[in-house]
């Protein structure tokens, strides 16, 4: 296991590190860390996470119990953040990556925290269907990545419209035909901005 993946915040954080947290897809809560779905095969969750690592960053993700409610596991999340700004560590350096359902909590956590200092990457993961939650609005520098084929409703642009909190935002749209798979792995169309995005200043 690479060192530099942990289920957790470590105690003592180094302050020079960037600090990834990455927020799985559903399939995973539902049947384990190599889930296969019919239509997108393979849900390669370790191999997301190694990639992450490989680009310097320290990737903090846990997989969810069957079941997680998103708001409690946000306000976990977002506990672990807060831990990390008091020892030290710059907004600018904490990045919360959500797939699908992992976006859904990455969303709440952006609006617990509301600073505008983090980074957010959102991976299919603007569902229009959230946005009921008038409460839900976003905070910090957001990027959001979806495949055009995706067959469900997924709309960066009418969370960004709502959300007066936000820093820099962009929206990418590929055109892979993966459609919701686009999730599944580490492909490189998705890492390559998640990482530009990471380290730009």
């Amino acid at each position: 296991m690479n060192t530099n993946i942990l289920q957790h915040v470590p105690d003592n954080p180094d302050s020079t590190k960037p600090y990834l947290f990455y927020l799985h897809g559903l399939i995973v809560e539902e049947a384990g860390i190599r889930p296969k779905s019919e239509e997108h095969g393979y849900y390669e969750y370790e191999l997301i996470l190694e990639e992450l690592a490989k680009e310097g960053l320290i990737v903090i993700s846990e997989a969810r119990n069957k079941g997680t409610e998103v708001k409690p596991y946000a306000e976990n999340i977002a506990a672990q953040i807060k831990s990390l700004l008091a020892n030290g560590i710059s907004p600018g350096n904490i990045i919360v990556v959500g797939a699908s359902k992992g976006g859904i909590i990455g969303a709440y956590v952006s609006t617990m925290l509301r600073e505008k200092g983090i980074n957010f990457v959102f991976l299919a993961g603007l569902f229009e269907k959230c946005l009921k939650d008038e409460t839900l609005k976003l905070y910090g520098n957001v990027l959001s990545i979806h495949d055009r084929s995706d067959k469900l409703s997924i709309t960066p642009a009418l969370y960004f419209q709502r959300s007066e909190g936000l820093g820099q935002f962009k929206e990418i749209v590929l055109n892979l035909n993966l459609g919701h798979g686009l999730i599944y792995r580490p492909y490189r169309e998705w890492i390559d901005p998640l990482v530009e995005w990471v380290k730009r200043r």
